[in-house]
C-alpha cells in the first residue's frame, strides 16, 4: 500500500465518519415545532433545569449531584448544540479536504497534516472500518 492510498484511506474514512455525524446533528437540532432553534438554558427558576429550543424544552438535567453540578450540565448541552456542532463538522471536512489536496500536490506537507488529522480521528480509534489496525 502506498503512502497515497494510505491518506486516501484516511480521507475516504474520515469523510464517512463525518457525514454520520452531521445526520445525526441535523436529527438533534430539529425541535418539536419542525424548526431549528438555538439551544439555550431554561429560564433561571423554571421548574425544570435544562435545554430549551424555541418555547419547547428538549432535554431537562438531573445529575443527583446537585443543583451546581446540573447546572454544569446543561451548560455543557448548551455549548454542544447544533449550530455549534455543524460548524466543527465543516471545519473538520475543510481539513480533510486539505489532507487530500496536499496528498496529490505535495507529499511531504500531506504527512505532516496526517499527523493532525490522526490525532483528531483518535475519538473514532473503536471503528471497525478505522484506517489504522493498531489504534482498535
Amino acid at each position: 500500500m502506498t503512502e497515497r492510498s494510505t491518506i486516501y484511506d484516511w480521507c475516504e474514512f474520515l469523510r464517512a465518519r463525518i457525514a454520520e455525524e452531521q445526520r445525526a446533528v441535523e436529527g438533534a437540532g430539529s425541535a418539536p415545532d419542525g424548526y431549528a432553534h438555538v439551544w439555550e438554558l431554561t429560564e433561571a427558576g423554571a421548574p425544570e433545569l435544562g435545554v430549551r429550543a424555541g418555547d419547547d424544552v428538549l432535554v431537562t438535567v438531573r445529575t443527583g449531584r446537585g443543583p451546581w453540578a446540573d447546572l454544569v450540565v446543561a451548560e455543557h448541552f448548551v455549548r454542544t448544540q447544533p449550530a455549534r456542532a455543524f460548524a466543527d463538522l465543516d471545519a473538520w471536512a475543510n481539513l480533510v479536504d486539505l489532507l487530500d489536496h496536499w496528498a496529490n500536490h505535495d507529499l511531504p506537507a500531506a504527512r505532516e497534516l496526517l499527523t493532525v488529522v490522526v490525532q483528531f480521528a483518535d475519538r473514532y480509534r473503536d471503528h471497525p472500518d478505522h484506517p489504522d489496525p493498531k489504534q482498535r
